[in-house]
């Protein structure tokens, strides 16, 4: 059976009011719903409630109490300023479902963190760098059930890596095959390196250094994992 609204479960509250208006004839008090509104209920906002006591001439105390025993009796806790569900199944405001595409930020935000990094100490004036996002692939939104906040991702990522090591020109790949919401600890995240000839001796000395770094790429990870469940 559909709950009554808020207006109609206060009626002695606003009969209250209405009690303090008649005695004020150049105030008249008017509820009135709007043509198209079928939920029988509405939803208001403090600073709105404010205002139109303020305008209808209603006392501050009085206001402050009515709008307490309106919160008292709410049945919805109303989250974002979204309405409350309608009979008629109709998704008003998104309240029953909306999602938000974070796949584009994702790798936007994955290139910033990693992209550009330079390894440091490599000898004889040596560098290596993250020079380039080669692919990031998969998904990642964010979603709203009912007020229930879903964050879902599921990326595989590749970046390139390029530089010289004992003069030698050195490239290879960076691979992150599985940043999930599924891992609950970003530092267990996978990551693999990879060299462009592994049975050369500047590239194999390349990976280790690349390796010492692995804690550095874990903090970004970290990073990574708290901002987009932060979205």
């Amino acid at each position: 059976p559909r709950k009554r609204s808020i207006v109609s479960q206060n009626r002695s509250w606003w009969s209250r009011l209405w009690h303090q208006h008649e005695r004020r004839p150049s105030v008249e008090l008017t509820i009135r719903m709007a043509a198209n509104d079928k939920t029988g209920s509405l939803f208001i906002t403090k600073e709105k409630f404010d205002q139109a006591s303020a305008e209808c001439g209603v006392e501050v105390n009085v206001a402050q109490e009515l709008w307490a025993k309106l919160a008292e009796s709410s049945t919805q806790r109303i989250i974002a300023g979204a309405t409350a569900p309608r009979k008629d199944a109709s998704n008003v405001n998104q309240w029953h479902w909306s999602e938000m595409d974070l796949a584009e930020w994702a790798k936007e935000r994955l290139t910033e963190l990693f992209v550009g990094y330079a390894v440091p100490g490599i000898p004889n004036k040596g560098k290596i760098q993250l020079s380039k996002m080669e692919s990031c692939e998969g998904e990642a939104s964010v979603s709203n059930r009912k007020g229930k906040r879903i964050v879902a991702f599921e990326l595989d990522v590749k970046i390139t890596w390029k530089g010289q090591v004992d003069y030698d020109d050195v490239e290879g790949t960076l691979h992150m095959p599985y940043i999930s919401e599924d891992v609950k600890d970003p530092s267990e995240y996978e990551i693999k390196l990879t060299a462009k000839e592994p049975t050369d001796e500047s590239h194999k000395a390349s990976l280790r250094y690349l390796k010492k770094e692995l804690p550095v790429f874990k903090e970004k990870l970290k990073a990574f994992y708290a901002e987009i469940n932060a979205k």
